[in-house]
């Protein structure tokens, strides 16, 4: 198994977190790093249950862990023309290699993937391979937000109820869904159109990203957005696989979780259950901090 990163002492990141060559995305990436510690072993999983549910998909493998992804609106609409055109394979019994890797015909292949990931991830959050944050809730690193200007791309409701306290100079809140707007309007923040989302990237101190921008396949545009000496934040269950690929795009936190209770989480999923039930019952957050970049920034927490 690799070691956590940890500091390298001199602010710098270390080789390990330098962005890695050939192009690839931040889920192959993933895909590529599960695939090496898992090497031969990865060959005797597989997938036990899938739940395509309305907000959430879930996979179980058969080693008892499991795996949460955002299932983005945009994918339920294309994937229903798609399912009346023709027929898809039943994942269930599939290797989890052959899954991880994306290569089966899905309507809702991109997030059963990610779910997969999310799955396989997390015996390594287990065995705390890496540095965990202040508490569980991203609430709990202040120094994110504190005097600094935010912008949040996809509304954080628990979040954005914190803000007040956390006392930022101003939030800035991308998110064109209008039955989350009209939930987080009561909340700090001033909503922005989706098409300033550049704009108010570019002069924020602090950026926050939704898991769902990682559903969706935004996450590198956004993160490309950013300042070089801002912080970014990825928060949110899809965001759940090893965080290598994210701390290479310097990425200072992952605000995710671990699904604590396998069956129950798929349970709640198939009666299309979301988020807030999953959070009370069956689902752990953890904050995984990316030291190097943190202690960069000067935003390293002194007491964890």
């Amino acid at each position: 198994m690799e070691k956590a990163v940890m500091s390298s002492g001199n602010g710098a990141l270390p080789q390990e977190q330098q962005p890695a060559a050939g192009g690839q995305s931040i889920v192959d990436e993933a895909a590529a790093v599960l695939a090496q510690r898992y090497g031969t072993d990865l060959a005797a999983l597989r997938v036990e249950r899938l739940v395509v549910g309305v907000f959430f998909v879930g996979v179980k493998l058969n080693n008892g862990h499991a795996g949460v992804a955002y299932t983005p609106p945009d994918l339920v609409r294309s994937a229903g023309r798609r399912i009346l055109k023709g027929t898809s394979p039943t994942v269930r019994g599939m290797a989890a290699e052959m899954v991880m890797q994306g290569d089966f015909p899905h309507p809702f292949a991109e997030v059963i993937r990610l779910a997969t990931l999310n799955a396989l991830s997390a015996p390594f959050f287990a065995q705390h391979l890496y540095p965990a944050g202040c508490g569980e809730d991203l609430s709990g690193m202040g120094s994110l937000f504190r005097d600094r200007r935010v912008c949040m791309v996809g509304a954080i409701i628990p979040l954005l109820k914190r803000l007040r306290e956390l006392r930022p100079t101003s939030v800035s809140i991308i998110d064109h869904k209008q039955e989350t707007r009209a939930e987080a309007e009561a909340d700090f923040g001033t909503f922005m159109p989706t098409e300033q989302t550049a704009f108010a990237l570019a002069r924020c101190q602090t950026a926050v990203f939704t898991g769902a921008a990682i559903a969706n396949g935004s996450i590198e545009q956004l993160i490309a957005q950013v300042p070089d000496d801002a912080a970014i934040a990825v928060v949110g269950p899809t965001a759940g696989f090893v965080p290598e690929p994210l701390f290479r795009r310097h990425v200072a936190l992952v605000g995710t979780s671990v699904v604590t209770n396998s069956d129950r989480a798929l349970e709640l999923l198939a009666e299309g259950g979301g988020g807030y039930r999953l959070f009370t019952s069956c689902v752990r957050k953890i904050n995984l901090l990316n030291a190097p970049r943190l202690q960069q920034l000067g935003l390293m927490p002194t007491h964890r």
